[in-house]
C-alpha cells in the first residue's frame, strides 16, 4: 500500500508540475507585458516573448497577410466568381428598386450628394458648352468661303431654289401692284414724278385728259412683272448674287452682322426650350421608371460582371498602392497587448488548454516511470 502511494504521489508531483510549467509557459509567451527590474538589473524573461518581439510578429503578420492571404489573384477569383456576381446582382437590383421609384425632384436628390443650385450651374455649362461649340466652329471656317465650308448638295439646293425664289418674288409683286395699296403706291410716285416737273407734268396730265396717269402705269407694271423676260432678268440677279456671296469668307460675312448678338439669342432660346427650371423639380422616378425593366435585370447584371473585371485588373495596383503589409503592421503594433493576447486565446484557447493538459499527462507520466524505477531499485 505504501509503494502504491508512492508511486501515486508522485504522479500527481509529475502531472503538476507538467501543467504547471506549460501553464506558466503559455504565460510567458504575454506576460509580463513590460519588462521588471531590479534595481537597474532587468530580470530575464521579462517582457512576454510577443510583448518583447510584437514589431517583429507585426512587420511577420502584415507580410503574411500581404503575401499569401490578403492576394490580388484571390481577391481577383473572388470577384469574379459567379457566386458572389449573383449576390451582388441581386444586392443591387434591390437596392436599385426604391431608388427608382423616390418621389424626390432631381433638384433635391442633387442636393444630397452635394451638388448645389444644380440648375444654375446646368444652364452655365450649357452656355460654356455652346460658346465652345460656337467658337470652334467659327475657328474652323473662317478663313474658309461660304462655297468651300457649305456641303456640295446644299450650294445645288441653293441653286435650284433661285428660280422658286423669283417666281415668289414676282407673285408677290404682282399680288401688291394689283391691290388697292399698290395703286395708291403708284398714283404717289405718279403725283411725285408730275410735281417734279412743273408745267410739263402738268402739260402731260392735260394729254391724257380725263385718264390719270396711274391708271395707264399699274397695267404696265403689271405686265412687265408677268413677261418671262423679267423671269430670267430675275433669276439672273439673283443667280450672280448668290455666286458672289458664295465667294465670301466668313469673316466678310460677319463683319455685316453681330454673331454675338445672334449667339446671345441662340442661347436664350436653347435655354428657354430646355426649361430647366421644371426639368430639375420633376421627381426622379419620371426619368428612371421607364427604364426600371433595363436597368434592373439588364444595366445592373451588365455593370457587375464588366465592373468586376475591370476592378479585378486594377487590383493588382490598387494592392500595390494600399501597402497592405504597412497596415496591417501599424494596426497590430497598436493593439494593446491585453487585447493581443485577448485575440491569440480566443483563438487558440482550446489547443492551448490541451497543451497545459498534455503537459500534466506527461509529467504524471514521468512521475509514474520515476516511482516504478525508485520501487525497483530500492
Amino acid at each position: 500500500m505504501n509503494i502504491f502511494l508512492l508511486i501515486l504521489f508522485m504522479v500527481i508531483i509529475g502531472a503538476a508540475i507538467g501543467g504547471i510549467t506549460n501553464s506558466i509557459a503559455i504565460k510567458m509567451l504575454f506576460r509580463p507585458y513590460r519588462p521588471l527590474y531590479i534595481g537597474k538589473w532587468q530580470l530575464p524573461f521579462t517582457p512576454g516573448l510577443i510583448p518583447k518581439r510584437r514589431g517583429e510578429l507585426a512587420d511577420q503578420l502584415g507580410k503574411m497577410v500581404a503575401e499569401y492571404l490578403l492576394t490580388p489573384e484571390s481577391i481577383e477569383r473572388k470577384l469574379t466568381e459567379p457566386d458572389f456576381q449573383k449576390e451582388m446582382i441581386t444586392l443591387l437590383q434591390k437596392e436599385a428598386k426604391p431608388f427608382l421609384a423616390a418621389d424626390q425632384s432631381l433638384s433635391s436628390l442633387l442636393y444630397k450628394v452635394d451638388v448645389k443650385e444644380a440648375e444654375l450651374k446646368t444652364e452655365q455649362w450649357v452656355e460654356r458648352w455652346i460658346d465652345q461649340k460656337y467658337d470652334g466652329i467659327k475657328n474652323f471656317y473662317i478663313h474658309q468661303t461660304v462655297k468651300e465650308s457649305l456641303p456640295a448638295e446644299w450650294l445645288d439646293k441653293v441653286e435650284v431654289k433661285i428660280p422658286e425664289v423669283s417666281d415668289y418674288i414676282l407673285t408677290k409683286g404682282i399680288d401688291y401692284f394689283s391691290s388697292i395699296e399698290g395703286k395708291q403706291r403708284v398714283k404717289k410716285m405718279t403725283d411725285d414724278f408730275l410735281a417734279e416737273w412743273g408745267k410739263l407734268g402738268n402739260m402731260l396730265q392735260m394729254i391724257l385728259g380725263n385718264t390719270s396717269l396711274e391708271d395707264k402705269i399699274q397695267p404696265e407694271i403689271i405686265k412687265f412683272l408677268r413677261s418671262p423676260g423679267t423671269k430670267e432678268l430675275i433669276d439672273t440677279l439673283l443667280m450672280n448674287e448668290w455666286k458672289k456671296l458664295s465667294e465670301w469668307k466668313w469673316e466678310d460675312v460677319l463683319t455685316h452682322f453681330s454673331d454675338k448678338r445672334a449667339l446671345e439669342k441662340g442661347k436664350k432660346f436653347v435655354i428657354r426650350q430646355l426649361d430647366l427650371a421644371s426639368l430639375f423639380q420633376r421627381p426622379v422616378s419620371d426619368f428612371l421608371l421607364p427604364f426600371e425593366e433595363k436597368i434592373i435585370h439588364h444595366v445592373i447584371p451588365e455593370i457587375v460582371k464588366k465592373g468586376g473585371h475591370y476592378i479585378a485588373s486594377k487590383i493588382p495596383v490598387v494592392m500595390e498602392k494600399l501597402h497592405i503589409a504597412e497596415i496591417v503592421r501599424q494596426q497590430v503594433e497598436t493593439f494593446s497587448l491585453e487585447r493581443l493576447e485577448e485575440m491569440v486565446l480566443e483563438i487558440s484557447r482550446r489547443e492551448l488548454k490541451m497543451i497545459t493538459l498534455l503537459g500534466a499527462v506527461l509529467g504524471g507520466a514521468i512521475g509514474l516511470l520515476q516511482g516504478m524505477f525508485v520501487v525497483l531499485f530500492t
